[in-house]
């Protein structure tokens, strides 16, 4: 199984293998040996490569972990979250006000909103039809629309700039 592991210092594309022994890992071209026992709850004794770390899950946030008492922050991506992203929709968690982007391409069925009609977070801005499937694309905040850049009808690629709301 693939994933890719991303901390703040780097990311690395990880093939997991589960046999009898343990896990195999394959990461920058080198295979380490895994094996883990878990010691109380949260916390596992981890070998690899003959080498012994202590690791602990920090219950109250989900992407951290302690190794050998150091804090590290990381974000697991599996094939479909990797697919996600190749298509384009890993954007969609990192929409803030202002400018909203297309993220398909496809094409403008409907508007639902002119500028100046004030919206609130997920209510719909307008659909996006793509690959025979109508997408609903709804605002990741409340405001007011200040600007209307596509129109029904149009043609969008992804990345293209739809909908500015202040």
């Amino acid at each position: 199984m693939k994933y890719e592991i991303n901390t703040s210092q780097r990311s690395l594309e990880v093939d997991f293998n589960f046999e009898s022994d343990g896990l195999i890992i394959n990461v920058d071209g080198k295979t380490l040996h895994f094996q883990a026992i878990q010691i109380h709850s949260g916390v596992y004794s981890v070998l690899v490569n003959n080498r012994s770390f202590v690791v602990g899950i920090c219950p109250n946030e989900a992407n951290r972990v302690n190794v050998n008492g150091t804090p590290i922050n990381l974000e697991l991506l599996d094939a479909v979250h990797l697919h996600l992203r190749e298509l384009g929709w890993d954007s969609m968690q990192e929409t803030k006000v202002g400018l909203i982007s297309a993220q398909i391409p496809g094409l403008v069925t409907k508007i639902f909103h002119v500028p100046g009609d004030e919206v609130k977070e997920g209510e719909p801005l307008l659909l996006i039809e793509a690959m025979k499937m109508e997408n609903e694309i709804k605002s990741p905040v409340s405001g007011v629309v200040q600007k209307i850049s596509v129109n029904e009808g149009q043609t969008v690629e992804k990345g293209t700039n739809i909908i500015e709301i202040v």
